[in-house]
């Protein structure tokens, strides 16, 4: 086959790290097949070095105009196009699959930009639904969100193919790069993390009353916020001011490897994920996770971590504080969450894509 892949976003976080995953491992297991990406090739250098890829320049803005202009998007000798997010080309005529993530901006409205962005993603997901030949859900709970909003008709178009951790996140026994971190952060001993973007959907209010109440309660720790920050939080901003509360922002991927090691406890209390992949990478760090029993959390989590309903300030801070005072919980914790995070790889996740791009090309697997 001959696939093209648009791997534009691979510097964005979320998309980009499925890509970066993804596609080296595709391109391994099928080494018959050509590969064709769409995208700077300054940011693709190291999956363009095998010799099944190649590589067209092309840089169109994501969700702009400039991207929907068919001449920019070559369809000419591709037998699959693979989008890895709903900004499809919609004049494409080609055979297409596409992979949503998640529905949040249907379902959490204050996580977009304006009424037109809402109006915006609502139209390209129903247009994913209908032209492309294959759909990809990155969770049964994301499949299943499709069928209750697209209904079933076209629910055999979607496979579930999971996400998994990076090979990156593991475990460090180099206590002086803890120390680094620790002193260029300005860091406390011992700590409770939350990784991902500070957006309503991800249930940050909350995440401080449980910390506030777990102070309350003589906890010595600190809490500590990695991510990208959504301006809609800004009234948390006060919350976060006089110094138990740290904001990193967004932290290089070798960095946040050694805060996973070093926290005592993951607090992700989100109200709605696709997927949830900080979750397993925590777990592959050996770090006990505490989440909410909402969305594909517990579909990811399993029975490694403890899973709280998203609103309950009280359950989450006790939850909270029993993992952090119970060390043979944790290390029950630690030792069933290397479990949980083995059922998923990167390696699986590219053998069952390649195996739907066979199926809609009319190949046997």
């Amino acid at each position: 086959m001959r696939i093209g892949f648009d791997a534009r976003m691979i510097t964005h976080p979320g998309i980009g790290r499925y890509i970066s995953c993804l596609l080296p491992e595709m391109v391994k297991f099928a080494p018959k097949d050509k590969f064709v990406l769409f995208g700077d090739p300054e940011r693709l250098v190291d999956i363009a070095a095998s010799g099944n890829v190649s590589v067209r320049r092309w840089t169109a803005p994501v969700y702009s105009f400039r991207e929907q202009l068919f001449g920019l998007f070559p369809a000419k000798g591709l037998d699959i196009l693979h989008v890895p997010h709903f900004n499809i080309p919609l004049f494409f005529k080609g055979k297409m699959v596409v992979t949503i993530h998640d529905l949040i901006y249907l379902l959490f409205p204050g996580s977009v930009p304006s009424p037109l962005a809402k109006r915006y993603a609502s139209f390209m997901i129903a247009s994913c639904m209908k032209k492309a030949v294959g759909i990809i859900a990155v969770s049964e709970n994301t499949r299943k969100d499709l069928e209750r909003i697209y209904g079933k008709a076209r629910s055999g178009k979607i496979s579930v193919v999971h996400e998994a951790s990076g090979r990156s996140f593991r475990l460090m026994e180099d206590k002086t790069k803890e120390a680094d971190v620790k002193c260029r952060y300005r860091l406390s001993d011992r700590t409770i993390l939350y990784v991902g973007s500070i957006k309503p959907h991800k249930n940050i209010e909350t995440l401080i009353k449980a910390f506030r109440l777990l102070k309350d309660w003589g906890v010595p720790h600190q809490l500590v916020i990695c991510g990208r920050w959504d301006k809609k939080e800004d009234r948390l901003r006060a919350e976060m001011s006089d110094g138990l509360i740290k904001y990193l922002g967004e932290v290089p991927a070798e960095d946040l490897v050694v805060l996973y090691n070093m926290a005592d406890v993951l607090l992700h209390p989100s109200l709605y994920e696709g997927f949830g992949l900080t979750v397993l990478e925590a777990m592959r760090c050996g770090t006990p996770v505490v989440t909410t029993d909402t969305s594909s959390l517990p579909e990811v989590a399993g029975k490694a971590a403890f899973t709280v309903p998203p609103l309950n300030v009280e359950q989450m801070a006790d939850t909270v504080y029993n993992v952090l005072v119970n060390e043979e919980l944790r290390k029950g914790m630690v030792e069933e969450g290397f479990r949980q995070e083995a059922k998923f790889s990167w390696e699986r996740a590219a053998r069952e894509t390649l195996d739907v791009y066979r199926e809609v090309h009319g190949e046997k697997a």
